[in-house]
């Protein structure tokens, strides 16, 4: 092979290289399109059958997500007498179970999709937060 080609053949390799080292830079978009308030990031994490992953604001609150069939149903896993308050709600047409611990965990449950979200609240506003952002929860219909 000439040197041209090889040259050629390594410099477009080393290119998608690049190229692909940058995409994976590129934060993943939070699933089922939740809109993120300001300062919150996404980190979408490895699951075995699930997709798992956290959303974040430096200093504030931190929740995790668990979809998926795997995943259950958060909510009605928590025994009746661990949680301080427990609602049900249709939501743009699709169920939504919250519960409420006493430990300040909030439980957001989306049923049909297997959809969970959980995280400590230390504040009012933490709850308001984390509330705002799951109910913008809107996966994609499958035909």
């Amino acid at each position: 092979m000439p040197i041209r080609t090889i040259v050629a053949v390594l410099a477009a390799v080393g290119t998608l290289c690049i190229a692909s080292g940058r995409a994976a830079d590129v934060a993943a978009p939070a699933p089922g399109d939740i809109k993120l308030l300001p300062g919150y990031r996404h980190e979408a994490e490895r699951g075995k059958d699930t997709l798992i992953g956290k959303v974040w604001k430096e200093g504030g609150l931190t929740f995790r997500y668990d979809i998926g069939r795997g995943a259950g149903n958060a909510v009605n896993a928590h025994a009746k007498n661990d949680l301080l308050w427990c609602k049900e709600q249709v939501v743009q047409g699709r169920q939504l179970l919250l519960g409420f611990s006493k430990d300040r965990t909030l439980y957001v449950t989306f049923p049909q999709t297997s959809a969970n979200f959980s995280g400590k609240v230390a504040s009012d506003e933490d709850l308001a937060d984390m509330l705002l952002m799951c109910l913008t929860y809107a996966p994609a219909v499958k035909p």
